[in-house]
């Protein structure tokens, strides 16, 4: 048995199609992949793998960079040319945020990283809820790139403020830290990877 956990979005859109893939070439082995947002805690839940991003915390756990993904600060066409484009950070405050599941949403402003809290009157923890949010033109939100690339291309959302977008995040593999990692945990960590690797931006 190997058992899996990862973010609802993500696991949905990339990690359940691998993991079946991966499935399907390895009848004998059992499969438990979690799609969750909380945050599992691997060793007392007894998790054998996890997909998570960004800034890793958890000493216990051993980790391999997967993939990465971005985070980009989009409005719709309708929204802007009712309120007008943020020309800088700052201007953010004065703007509806459509808030997800982070409290904080990340920047590079002069070679630093910074956080701002966003405010508005809706919020909802489902990123793909904060996409349609955006697209009906009820403010601006940060959402990673997977979510946002076809209205960005199509011109349905625009990029705002790219020159602080922040550097990109990891998305990893981690797993508890024993001695010796299992096959099953090994080689599905190589799978991954090689699946995922290609759609780094």
């Amino acid at each position: 048995l190997l058992r899996m956990t990862c973010s609802v979005s993500y696991g949905e859109r990339f990690i359940a199609p691998a993991v079946n893939a991966f499935a399907k070439l390895n009848p004998e082995l059992r499969i438990e992949l979690d799609l969750d947002n909380r945050l599992r805690d691997l060793v007392g839940d007894g998790y054998d793998l996890a997909v998570r991003f960004g800034h890793l915390t958890d000493s216990r756990l051993m980790a391999r960079r997967l993939a990465s993904r971005r985070l980009i600060l989009c409005a719709s066409p309708d929204y802007l040319a009712r309120r007008g484009a943020p020309r800088d950070l700052s201007e953010i405050a004065s703007h509806d945020g459509l808030l997800g599941s982070a409290e904080h949403w990340r920047f590079t402003e002069a070679g630093r990283e910074i956080s701002l809290r966003p405010t508005g009157r809706w919020r909802c923890n489902s990123g793909a809820a904060v996409l349609d949010a955006a697209l009906q033109g009820l403010g601006l939100c940060q959402l990673p790139d997977f979510y946002v690339a076809e209205t960005l291309a199509s011109g349905a959302l625009v990029s705002l403020l790219d020159e602080a977008r922040p550097p990109d995040e990891g998305v990893w593999a981690v797993h508890p830290h024993p001695r010796h990692v299992p096959p099953k945990v090994r080689a599905m960590i190589d799978w991954l990877h090689d699946r995922l690797s290609a759609k780094t931006p």
